[in-house]
């Protein structure tokens, strides 16, 4: 009863998010549940230890006790599967902290499936996702993601509960360009009172205005936030912002005040994450030595173990020894004697048989070498004719992509200026081209410009059709936004390709 309210206080202390300070109450709690506890009873205990040294900033004990807690869940029929997927995020920010997003991010796929194979998905783990997917850059992902999280948002409604989710989907959505979805979010959590708006709201608002509304707007955001936060690494981002900001309207004055203002979050950042650094390299040399004296306790074990059984098998061998020199003297030694004699001769006997074997085998052997090397050389020979088709097919490759090159050339039916000119009026408005008008347009290009797919192929080496698609319009002097209404690739797509497109061009 004393372990499990103590258990219970740990649970209470963690949902109410006071921090932990010592791992001793919890490492008496597993250990009596180790031994006394059921399947459930373990799994919690383990979570709230990766709690307790998640908050000390032990992260490789924090590791070790979440991943001990996962093991039980999957080994036992009965386990709680709220726990167990708490455990996966648990996981998922560590690995996030320790900047190893690809872990990050197959851990809480794997809370993921646990969570929908039992219906316990919520916008909460989606968004978890999402965010894994962002450090990692990947920007489609990520924004599905976050449209799965404003649907169910959307059809739960927004409340206290779930504002900080939908404040960061906005953020998401705002960073990429997703304007219409930053709207709806925007919008959603307008509807809260002041007193309801989520911790993380003046962070992801300034995203929003600065990339939908107007920079002066984020401005007043940026300010608020560092004039509300208690958060050191908030502070920092918004006067870095502010300094940036002010400088830009040659408002060197209150550039300058931003700027020491910056100077002074730096300066506390460092000290907090030189302290978790000290705090980090600390927990992991103890961790380690931890390691060494389980494994030197085990060892010893391990000898104690080996030591004993030896001393009962030498005990029991000399007292059996002792016994049958005393009944059987005598008779037991001869019939022991006339036994080992008739074990030596079969035992010669298939010695002689598997010394013949052997000796056929050596023979087999040598027959299989020479056919080895008779296939050795025939395949040389068949390498070489191999070679040889492959230079001619390398060959018709090339005959075959300038035959149809000047076929797409001969068949265009307009002036390739002409089509040049119908495709940059057609840009200024929303059209998607369809394959026969991207057809005539590579071929008008290349009538134009002779030279400038050989120059894409020695630059490029190799290249998508898409990429390939935004270059022929770059050539002919579209801009991003005229690109964009062509092809209908999302802003952000396109500006990313001509950034790489120029650089590979002009290098």
């Amino acid at each position: 009863m004393k372990n499990k309210l103590a258990l219970l206080d740990t649970r209470l202390r963690d949902k109410a998010y006071i921090m932990h300070t010592k791992d001793d109450s919890i490492k008496a709690i597993c250990s009596f549940f180790d031994k006394h506890g059921t399947a459930i009873e373990r799994q919690e205990a383990y979570y709230y230890m990766g709690s307790v040294y998640r908050d000390i900033n032990d992260y490789p004990n924090a590791v070790t006790s979440f991943l001990k807690s996962i093991s039980i869940s999957k080994k036992n029929e009965n386990f709680d599967v709220a726990i167990l997927n708490c455990a996966y995020s648990q996981l998922s920010f560590i690995y996030k902290q320790q900047l190893n997003y690809q872990e990050a991010l197959n851990i809480i796929l794997d809370g993921v499936a646990v969570a929908e194979k039992n219906g316990l998905e919520d916008e909460r783990l989606y968004m978890s996702v999402c965010h894994r997917y962002s450090d990692l850059n990947d920007t489609l992902l990520s924004i599905k993601y976050a449209n799965i999280v404003l649907q169910m948002i959307e059809k739960r409604g927004v409340s206290k509960n779930n504002a900080d989710i939908l404040s960061s989907a906005m953020g998401i959505f705002s960073a990429y360009g997703y304007k219409n979805n930053a709207d709806i979010c925007y919008k959603m959590l307008k509807q809260l009172p002041e007193t309801s708006m989520p911790f993380n709201y003046l962070t992801n608002l300034t995203y929003y205005l600065t990339n939908f509304v107007s920079i002066d707007s984020a401005a007043l955001a940026r300010l608020e936030l560092y004039n509300t936060t208690d958060m050191v690494e908030s502070k920092y981002d918004a006067t870095r912002w502010l300094t940036h900001y002010y400088a830009h309207k040659k408002e060197y004055k209150e550039a300058t005040m931003w700027a020491i203002n910056f100077m002074n979050a730096n300066n506390e950042l460092i000290e907090k994450r030189q302290f978790e650094h000290t705090t980090n390299a600390k927990n992991f040399f103890q961790y380690q030595r931890d390691k060494e004296e389980e494994l030197s306790i085990m060892q010893k074990a391990a000898q104690d173990r080996q030591n004993l059984t030896i001393t009962i098998a030498v005990s029991v061998i000399i007292l059996l020894s002792g016994v049958i020199f005393y009944f059987y003297r005598k008779k037991r030694l001869l019939d022991i004697i006339i036994s080992k004699e008739q074990s030596i001769k079969k035992v010669r006997s298939i010695i002689e048989e598997k010394e013949k074997e052997l000796a056929c085998g050596k023979k087999e052997l040598e027959q299989m070498e020479n056919k080895l090397g008779l296939l050795t050389t025939s395949n040389s020979r068949l390498a070489g004719q191999l070679h040889c088709a492959e230079k001619d097919f390398k060959m018709l490759v090339a005959q075959n992509r300038e035959l149809t090159k000047l076929t797409l050339m001969n068949n265009i039916s307009e002036n390739a200026k002409d089509i040049v000119d119908k495709i940059k009026k057609t840009s200024q408005g929303k059209y998607h081209l369809n394959d026969e008008e991207w057809k005539e347009l590579l071929g008008a290009v290349d009538k134009l410009y002779p030279e400038f797919t050989y120059e894409v192929q020695l630059k490029f080496k190799k290249i998508s059709e898409p990429m390939l698609r935004v270059c022929y319009l770059l050539k002919i002097g579209l801009s991003g936004p005229e690109i964009v209404n062509l092809t209908d690739y999302p802003r952000q797509t396109v500006w990313d390709r001509i950034k790489r497109i120029e650089k590979i061009m002009n290098s």
